[in-house]
């Protein structure tokens, strides 16, 4: 048996960890984020011993200032911190990865949390434009990697 298990989920089971990890001061409401229920949106969640782990979610949008329908964005992305270095943020990415290739998908894009950035350089995104601010939740780079 694998030691985690990755599930197709509902947006609603990844509001949890969308707050605890990433967006703790966040009243509730504002964890949905538009998409969470779009037809090719899908939701991932990651539990170990049936308890949740992890969350990504993975959307059909191009990144600003395109118009691509063969871009996908990574938004969400949360593993606890008692359980990061584990491998589940990557199992979690690679889902993603995966699912947007099979919808033949041609980049993989987020706005990724700078102290995050070198994660998603081990895993082949890379930083496109300067560092920026999102209000409330800290600075940023946009990164993409090919699919």
């Amino acid at each position: 048996m694998a030691p985690y298990e990755l599930q197709l989920i509902p947006a609603a089971e990844t509001r949890y960890l969308r707050h605890v990890v990433l967006r703790p001061h966040q009243r509730p409401e504002e964890l949905v984020y538009p998409g969470d229920e779009a037809p090719d949106t899908v939701h991932f969640g990651l539990y170990v011993d049936e308890e949740q782990h992890g969350v990504a979610s993975l959307y059909r949008e191009p990144r600003p200032g395109t118009k691509s329908t063969t871009e996908w964005r990574l938004r969400g992305m949360a593993v606890l911190a008692s359980n990061q270095g584990r491998g589940y943020g990557a199992a979690l990415l690679q889902a993603c990865i995966d699912h947007a290739a099979r919808q033949g998908g041609t980049r993989l894009w987020c706005n990724a949390r700078t102290t995050a950035s070198g994660f998603y350089k081990r895993l082949g995104f890379a930083v496109e434009g300067a560092e920026f601010e999102l209000p409330g939740i800290g600075p940023h780079y946009l990164m993409w990697r090919p699919l």
